[in-house]
Formats: structure tokens, C-alpha cells, sequence
């Protein structure tokens, strides 16, 4: 799997992506369909040093997006984020935890990872638990979107749980093109 820095060329295809039902109605937010309102999210993007951005490419496919935000360098933790835009490799969700993982703890040297999930995502809530992310609780009704509120579930991974439960997959180390 490759994280590919994210460059214009991208921006049409994230942005289908980003408000295609699939992947919309598990985010915070909803943005307008408006490539140039995607080339500002992408100067923005590429001003935060608390931030790390790509678009993920498997077998030469784009398939999706990762990131890692509001990293906090002094105390190293920061929030892990994704989706997969391309319905057809949805499976490759249940691997991202480790490469992401891997990637955070041992290449930037953070010590902990968070994740804050909708709680209808029922499916990446159940993702994070098997791979022994810690729920740490939920707030609730925490986002409101389409006139209703949402409770938000959140996760945790430390760098030392990590080592102990990701033993199996540290084969997992994405190809990081920065």
C-alpha cells in the first residue's frame, strides 16, 4: 500500500469521494461539491506542520484517504482519520489500524493515536476494538448533521499497547512517498 502526498491532480477524485452517500454520512461535516473550494483545503493542508495528509494507492488504484491531525509534538499524540472512496477495496479498512500504526509509533515517534467514530459506524467502531484500540467513552450528542444529533465514540491507542498487540502486523508499513 502507498500514502501518496496529496497534489491537485488528486483533488477531483477526493472530492467525489468526499461527497459520494458512502462516504458522507459518517463525516462531521458536509462540504459543497466545489473543486475550488478543494484547492484552498489543499494550500491549507499543506501549511500544517500538526498535520499529515495522503491519498492512499493500492495496485496502482486510488482507493482512499489518511491522515493524521492536531498532532501535538510535545506531549506526541495526535488523531488518526481515514476513509476509503473506492467502494470496491472497502475490505482494505480493516488493515489501515496497523499501517497507520506502525507508521505513527515507529517512523514518527508518536506515543499515543486517538480515533473518534460516529456511533453508527458500527463497522469502524468494531475495527478499532479488534485490533485493541481502547474505547475510552463517547460524547454524546456530540455532532449535530442533518437536523439530528450523533454520539461520538473514541479510541485510543498507546505506542507500548501497540507493541504488544501488534506483533502480527508489523509487516504492515505503508510506503510513504513524502
Amino acid at each position: 500500500m502507498k500514502w501518496l502526498n496529496i497534489e491537485e491532480e488528486h483533488l477531483q477524485q477526493i472530492l467525489d469521494w468526499r461527497t459520494s452517500d458512502f462516504v458522507t454520512k459518517y463525516m462531521y461535516t458536509d462540504i459543497a461539491y466545489d473543486l475550488e473550494g478543494q484547492k484552498k483545503w489543499l494550500e491549507a493542508i499543506r501549511q500544517d506542520s500538526n498535520g499529515r495528509y495522503w491519498i492512499m494507492s493500492y495496485r496502482e488504484e486510488l482507493l482512499g484517504y489518511i491522515s493524521i491531525t492536531d498532532i501535538d509534538w510535545k506531549h506526541k499524540r495526535g488523531y488518526w482519520n481515514f476513509y476509503i472512496g473506492n467502494v470496491k477495496y472497502a475490505m482494505i479498512a480493516g488493515f489501515l489500524g496497523a499501517y497507520m500504526y506502525n507508521y505513527a509509533f515507529g517512523t514518527l515517534g508518536l506515543e499515543k493515536l486517538m480515533g473518534e467514530v460516529m456511533a453508527e459506524n458500527e463497522s469502524v467502531r468494531k475495527l478499532h476494538a479488534k485490533q485493541g484500540a481502547r474505547e475510552v467513552g463517547f460524547f454524546e450528542k456530540h455532532i449535530l448533521k442533518h437536523d439530528r444529533w450523533h454520539d461520538i465514540y473514541v479510541f485510543e491507542m498507546a505506542k507500548e499497547r501497540w507493541a504488544e498487540q501488534g506483533v502480527k502486523f508489523k509487516k504492515n508499513i505503508p510506503d510513504v512517498m513524502e
